[in-house]
């Protein structure tokens, strides 16, 4: 009864338009509201990554793969997930006009799309994390004139300064990301044509499709893959990822994932996922201190860390009353 109320309210605002038992149905009205076109051009987002990594300061073993010199070279920034580095990793893989360049590039422009749209949901997973805390600080700062006095006033401002920029690189990496994912589709494309026998096919075609959610596209391409006998870090983490993604099993696939590492332990693409599927600050930030470990300046330790670090220390200046009021 209250939903009947509800809609017909709403067609007295004049938002639906409601034929008459006397009257012909019309053409649906426009709707009671109408989102604007707010939104982030790709220019405008690629210029906010562009900026974000101009002032990387990179390992020593990533920064000698910068400016790649061979698919060797490559293959190095794809096994240590140095997103930084995939776009320049693909351009030289696509110079090469090779078979063997493509698979590269392929692989490459849909491990930056999936990266690239993962960080953008984890950079949102994080307002949820922090949630209490964030709403305590806009609270606590807006009746506050000039810069805060206190320690806990300033990590207050750091929390919602790093929330807010984490707000706007997810926005930006949301908008950017499906351009690689559509060119590493053309490249596969290619390959499908040129080496359709080839296993690193099939195996491209299951990304690919689970990235889409085409799980009987997805099935059918596994088929091929698990049909040579072969166990690959890659495989490894599409199983897991399925479970996750297509049965909604998030603690099994987290499970595997693990597995994954335990087979492979330098596979970071794995230790990514698990971060992804954290479920709160104190979790997240355990799994991004092993992704340090891993790759000291990978993409989300740098992104996610200032949020999850000062979570951290207001909850410590909240168990050991720093800043509390007088008694």
């Amino acid at each position: 009864m209250r939903r009947s109320l509800v809609l017909v309210s709403l067609f007295a605002l004049g938002c639906g338009g409601a034929p008459s038992a006397t009257t012909p149905a019309t053409p649906p009205a426009a709707p009671c509201y109408t989102i604007r076109d707010s939104e982030l051009r790709p220019k405008d987002a690629q210029k906010t990554l562009d900026e974000l990594t101009e002032h990387i300061r990179l390992a020593t073993e990533d920064e000698a793969l910068r400016e790649p010199k061979s698919l060797g070279d490559v293959r190095k920034i794809l096994r240590r997930d140095s997103v930084y580095l995939f776009a320049a990793g693909a351009k030289l893989a696509r110079e090469q006009n090779t078979r063997e360049g493509r698979f590269t590039e392929a692989a490459l422009e849909l491990a930056l799309g999936e990266s690239q749209l993962v960080a953008s949901q984890v950079l949102g997973a994080q307002v949820a994390w922090v949630g209490t805390d964030l709403r305590t600080a806009r609270a606590a700062l807006a009746s506050e004139g000039g810069e805060p006095s206190t320690d806990r006033g300033r990590m207050l401002a750091q929390l919602v300064r790093v929330v807010e920029e984490g707000n706007k690189i997810a926005d930006a990496l949301g908008v950017v990301a499906p351009s690689h994912l559509t060119r590493g589709a053309e490249v596969i494309r290619v390959l499908r044509k040129e080496a359709p026998a080839d296993l690193r096919t099939s195996l491209l075609l299951a990304e690919y499709h689970r990235l889409r959610g085409e799980w009987a596209e997805f099935d059918m391409a596994m088929k091929i893959v698990e049909a040579a006998d072969r166990t690959t870090p890659v495989l490894c983490y599409l199983k897991a990822m399925e479970q996750v993604e297509r049965h909604r099993q998030i603690e099994q696939g987290a499970t595997m994932m693990r597995d994954c590492l335990k087979r492979y332990p330098r596979f970071v693409r794995a230790q990514v996922a698990l971060v992804m599927m954290a479920r709160g600050p104190v979790e997240g930030l355990r799994e991004i201190e092993a992704l340090r470990r891993m790759n000291e300046d990978h993409y989300l330790v740098m992104l996610l860390e200032p949020t999850l670090a000062a979570e951290k220390e207001l909850a410590r200046m909240q168990s050991s009353g720093t800043n509390a009021p007088p008694r």
